[in-house]
């Protein structure tokens, strides 16, 4: 079964039927923007997202082998929080149900990437993706969460895959024509950028993904992922 949180708020059980998607041998659930998604090792599905400057931040209990992850699009908003597209209010929502299933604060391991700056903006310390990842670095700080690798910024997009033992396969893709479809959401999301508050900038050390990340070439097709 996996729980699926909608971009609406609603939370979603899913039968393992569902997914038929295969990747890398693996049933696959692909989530979009603003939502997130819950699910067991032993249900054998796989998690995939496609970033630009939005941010996913992956979660994995090593003893209860529960994996997580969420596609945020902004840090938060300065006027409400209650809405899945927010790094807050999403990230929240994804460990509520993950400490639902039994899941432990001090048990859990954390990986980043995203943020990618596919605008090229001159004034990259206020970019959709340098936000977006220093709000995930500092969440996890202050609640206290391993973060053991990041993958992220740059000005490319990543396609993302999520595997069972916290294996991730990452491809920066160089397509033009996926690069154009990301860049025009991203227009779109910078206007509203400069409306949330600024986020407190953590610096801290943390590793590249290892051996576990796979970099396909980029001229790859993506969907060979």
């Amino acid at each position: 079964m996996v729980i699926i949180g909608r971009k609406d708020g609603s939370i979603e059980k899913a039968s393992n039927s569902r997914f038929n998607q295969k990747i890398k041998g693996h049933n696959t659930h692909t989530i979009i923007g603003g939502e997130f998604a819950v699910c067991n090792d032993l249900d054998n599905i796989a998690l995939k997202t496609l970033l630009g400057s939005c941010v996913a931040i992956m979660f994995y209990d090593t003893v209860k082998k529960i994996k997580a992850m969420n596609h945020f699009l902004l840090p938060s908003s300065s006027n409400t929080n209650d809405d899945m597209k927010y790094g807050l209010y999403s990230v929240e929502a994804m460990l509520n149900e993950m400490y639902k299933q039994g899941c432990n604060k001090s048990n859990i391991n954390v990986k980043i990437s995203g943020g990618a700056d596919i605008m090229q903006l001159n004034f990259a310390s206020q970019s959709i993706g340098h936000r977006n990842v220093e709000f995930a670095k500092d969440f996890c700080k202050s609640e206290g969460f391993r973060i053991i690798s990041e993958h992220t910024r740059g000005e490319h997009g990543r396609l993302i895959l999520l595997t069972d033992d916290f294996q991730t396969f990452i491809k920066v893709t160089k397509k033009t024509e996926t690069d154009n479809k990301i860049l025009n959401e991203e227009k779109e999301l910078q206007a509203e950028i400069t409306k949330a508050p600024v986020i407190k900038e953590y610096v801290g050390a943390v590793e590249l993904f290892s051996n576990d990340v796979k970099q396909e070439e980029p001229e790859m097709e993506i969907e060979l992922f």
